[in-house]
C-alpha cells in the first residue's frame, strides 16, 4: 500500500466498500489470514507500509494532547465557580447588572449581603428581647403601682375628714368642751394631711406610669428606626439629598392619604409617631401600583412580534453533517486497522 492509496481508500466510497467487504471476508473465511495482526486486531505493516507507522504514531500522539487538552478545559470548566443567585435586596432592574459580573464578584456581594441581613435579623431580634424585658419590667412595676393604687383608693374611701364645728362641743351654752374639740380638730387636720399626701402619690403614681410609657414608645420607635431606616434610604437614596427628601416624603405621605390612611396621622402633633418602616412600606406599595399600571399599558399596545428569519433551502442540516463526519471517521479507521470492528462501522454509517 503506497503513501497516495490510503488518502484515496479513505475518501473513494467504492474503495471503502470493497475494502470493509475484503475485512468480513477474510474474518468469516476458513482460509488463513494472509495478513499478521497485531494484539488489537489491526492489519501488521508491511515492508512497504513501513513509512505508514510514523505518522500514524504522530496522530495518536496528537489524538492524546487532544483528549488532554479537553480533559484540561473541562477541568478549567469545573474549577469556575458556579454563578450566584442575586441577593433579595437586588431590585429586578438590577438583574442584568447582576449576571454581567464575574462569579466570584457575585459570590463576594451575595456573601456581604447576607452577613448584613443577618446583622439586621441579630438587631432586630436583639430589639425584640430588649422590648420584651422591659414591657415585663414595666408590666410589673405598673402592677405594683396599680396595687397601691388601688389600697389609697380604699383608704380614701374609708377616710373623708370633716372639719369639726365648735358648737357640737357647747361653744355658747356655758358648757363648752374645748378640750374635746381640740383633739377632733387634731384628727380633722391629720386626717386631711393623710388624704393630700395619698392624692399627691396617686398623681405621682399615674405620671410615673405615663413616663415609663412614653419611654418605653420612644425606646420602640427608636429600635425601629435603626433597622428601618437604612433600609429605606438604601431603596430611596434621595432621602439623603436635602433638596430632593422633603418631595419624596411629600409623594409619599400624599399617596397613602389616597390609598385611605387619615390625614391626621401626618399632623405635626402624630408624625412622629410614623415610623421609617411605614413610610418604606407606603413606597413599596406606591412603586408596585406603578409598575402594574406600566404593565397594563404595555399589554394595551403589545409590540409586535419579531420576524421569523426565513429558511433557505438546500442548508445541509446539522443531522447530515454528523452522519458525514461520523463516515469519514469510520473510513480513516478502516483505512490505518484494517479491522473487523473498522469494516463493521463503515457498514453500519453506510447503510
Amino acid at each position: 500500500m503506497s503513501d497516495t492509496a490510503q488518502p484515496a481508500m479513505a475518501a473513494d466510497p467504492n474503495v471503502q466498500l470493497a475494502n470493509a467487504a475484503e475485512a468480513f471476508k477474510a474474518f468469516t473465511s476458513d482460509a488463513p489470514i494472509e495478513r499478521p495482526r497485531d494484539d488489537k486486531g489491526r492489519f501488521a505493516p508491511s515492508e512497504g507500509e513501513q513509512d505508514l507507522d510514523e505518522p500514524e504514531l504522530e496522530s495518536e500522539g496528537e489524538a492524546e494532547d487532544d483528549v488532554e487538552q479537553e480533559a484540561d478545559a473541562e477541568a478549567d470548566d469545573e474549577s469556575q465557580p458556579e454563578p450566584v443567585k442575586m441577593p433579595t435586596s437586588w431590585s429586578k432592574e438590577d438583574a442584568e447588572l447582576w449576571e454581567t459580573l464575574p462569579a466570584e464578584a457575585q459570590g463576594k456581594i451575595a456573601e456581604r449581603e447576607a452577613q448584613r441581613e443577618q446583622a439586621v435579623n441579630q438587631k432586630f431580634q436583639e430589639a425584640a428581647n430588649a422590648k420584651k424585658a422591659t414591657e415585663a419590667q414595666l408590666a410589673e412595676a405598673n402592677a405594683n403601682r396599680d396595687s397601691y393604687k388601688q389600697a389609697i383608693d380604699e383608704v380614701l374611701s374609708l377616710v373623708s375628714p370633716v372639719k369639726p364645728d365648735p358648737r357640737a362641743y357647747g361653744a355658747g351654752t356655758g358648757n363648752y368642751n374645748r378640750e374635746a374639740y381640740d383633739l377632733a380638730m387634731l384628727e380633722f387636720e391629720q386626717q386631711s394631711t393623710l388624704v393630700t399626701q395619698l392624692r399627691q402619690q396617686q398623681q405621682a403614681i399615674a405620671a410615673q406610669q405615663e413616663e415609663e410609657t412614653a419611654r418605653a414608645y420612644q425606646a420602640e420607635i427608636a429600635a425601629i428606626e435603626e433597622v428601618a431606616r437604612p433600609r429605606f434610604v438604601a431603596d430611596v437614596p434621595e432621602l439623603t439629598d436635602p433638596a430632593k427628601a422633603p418631595q419624596v416624603l411629600s409623594d409619599i405621605v400624599q399617596y397613602a392619604i389616597e390609598a385611605g390612611i387619615p390625614s391626621s396621622v401626618f399632623e405635626a402633633d402624630s408624625l412622629s409617631a410614623v415610623t421609617s418602616a411605614e413610610l418604606h412600606i407606603a413606597w413599596k406599595a406606591r412603586e408596585y401600583d406603578r409598575i402594574k399600571s406600566a404593565q397594563g399599558k404595555v399589554r394595551e399596545n403589545p409590540a409586535p412580534k419579531p420576524a421569523q428569519p426565513a429558511v433557505k433551502p438546500g442548508v445541509t442540516i446539522p443531522r447530515s453533517a454528523t452522519k458525514a463526519t461520523a463516515m469519514r471517521k469510520a473510513s480513516e479507521r478502516l483505512a490505518s486497522e484494517g479491522s473487523i470492528e473498522a469494516g463493521a462501522a463503515v457498514w453500519k454509517n453506510f447503510l
